[in-house]
Formats: C-alpha cells, structure tokens, sequence
C-alpha cells in the first residue's frame, strides 16, 4: 500500500496546504463517540492521537458524505507516513541517543504539556469487530491496580524499593484507537496514532519519587481536559509534491475555483482533478 486517502472540506484542505500541516484529534473527539472507553480506566483513550485515512483507491459515497459537506468537500491523496523528519543528538531534551523522528521535540518541550516517544506517530489498520474486549480494552490488571494504590500511598523511594516486587504495573495504551465496530467496515481505515504522557519534559526531568507519583495521578485522571485537543504534525516537501486532490462530486464552480487557487498558492505540484461520481 502506497497511498492513503482523506476527505475533508474546503476549509480544511485550506489550512492543509496553508500551515503544511495534518491534523491528530483525541479519541474524545472523533466521530464514534465510543472510542476513548476503556473496561477499567474511563475515557482512557483521552491519551491518544489520531489521523483517520483509508486504504480504498475507489471514491466511496458514504466517505462523502460523511466527512465532506454535502459532497463539496475533497479528497486527498498522499503517500504513506508524510511527515517531516527532525533529527535530534543524545542530550537533547533528556534523549539517550541520537535519532530521527517524527515529533518536533524543540516544539514539545517548548510547550511541556505532554511527552511524546520518538517513534510516534504508528500506523494501524483498523480492525473491525463485535468483540467487547477489543472495543472497551483492559487498561491494567487487578494485580496491578493493588499495585498502584500502595505506589501511591508510598511515603518515600525507600517503601518501592523495599517492596519493588509488589509494586511492579503499567498502563497499556497498545489496543486503544485500534478497534472499530463492524458497522464501520465501509470505511476500510488506516491511522495514524500518537499517545502521550499527561507530563511536559521540563517538568518531568530531572525526575523524583513525588513527580513519578503527579504522573500516575494525571494517568489515572480521565475527567480532566486532555493535554491538546489536537496536535499537528508538519508535512515533508516530497509527499507535497506527490498530493493529489480530487474535487468532491457537488462541488460548485466557484468552489472548485478557490480550491485551484489554493493549489498553486502554496502547492503548485499538486495534481487535481474531477471527481469520477456524477451525483445531482
């Protein structure tokens, strides 16, 4: 699979090309409000970030309609992973070696709302299922939720390291945005995910047994706003110049006009084009 596919309005295809920018919502806030359950922690999946494409070459009538006005909107066509690549050295902002990533860490750590792991974002295709263990994922076992609540209740280093082997647990975001329910097949969707830490860089390091214990509060906190409630990764020159944009099939003549003239503003390597549906 070479490409993916994204429909959008005018507007947002606007701001696209204009910031050279894609869009992660929250699982709060993307169209199936049932995403971001989990069985045992809440609205959990308020850690995670998504970009929502699918494989199908073939334009699809429920897309449409869907995620474009009336079918004024546009679809998109890019290659696979068009993000921006940084490049940071070991001891840039707490990193153990040197990499190549995807996220901005000058940006992040700038902000310190959240932290990000270098190999964000990852890309998922979407399984899709009635299976309410996969829909509603387990976020930590009954051991580990013992565990937790005696972590918490530590008065200092000394009671972990005394009682490391009944405090050992963790949190797993792995099947969080991963699961759809089979209605949604239609769709045929792949994404891109980023999960966070509800804990800035700058605040985090140098790291303590107090702000390792603020981080599982935040962790286990789904009440509260998330960090951002979107972020956005740049676009890379080549995947640019590699877009293809096909014009929703109710698109109006002045429409299609502003969306040519946005076209060769900022991305006049684009291929654009009609859409192949004829719909009144």
């Amino acid at each position: 699979m070479e490409y993916l596919y994204h429909y959008t309005s005018l507007e947002t295809l606007a701001l696209i090309l204009k910031n050279k920018t894609i869009c992660f919502n929250n699982l709060l806030y993307v169209d199936d409000i049932e995403e971001a359950e989990t069985q045992d922690m809440g609205k959990f999946g308020k850690l995670i970030y998504v970009s929502c494409w699918t494989e199908d070459s073939e334009e699809s009538i429920p897309l449409w309609n869907l995620y474009t006005p009336n079918m004024h909107g546009v679809r998109i066509r890019m290659p696979r992973f068009p993000f921006k690549k940084y490049r940071f050295n070991k001891g840039d902002f707490y990193l153990t070696e040197d990499i190549e990533t995807y996220i901005d860490f000058k940006k992040i750590y700038k902000e310190d709302k959240a932290s990000i792991v270098s190999s964000e974002p990852h890309l998922e295709k979407i399984e899709y299922t009635d299976d309410q263990d996969k829909l509603f994922p387990k976020i930590i076992t009954e051991s580990c939720e013992k565990a937790v609540e005696k972590y918490l209740c530590a008065k200092d280093i000394n009671d972990i390291l005394e009682n490391k082997n009944e405090l050992s647990f963790s949190f797993s975001l792995k099947d969080i945005g991963r699961y759809k329910r089979l209605n949604w097949a239609f769709q045929k969707e792949w994404r891109y995910i980023i999960s966070i830490s509800p804990m800035g860089l700058k605040e985090m390091n140098p790291t303590s047994f107090e702000k390792q214990k603020e981080l599982i509060r935040r962790i286990q906190d789904t009440v509260s706003e998330p960090p951002y409630k979107q972020l956005f990764l740049e676009i890379n020159d080549v995947a640019l110049d590699e877009i293809e944009i096909i014009f929703g099939p109710r698109m109006s003549e002045a429409e299609k006009i502003m969306a040519v003239a946005l076209i060769k503003e900022y991305c006049p390597q684009a291929v654009y084009k009609e859409s192949a549906l004829k719909i009144r």
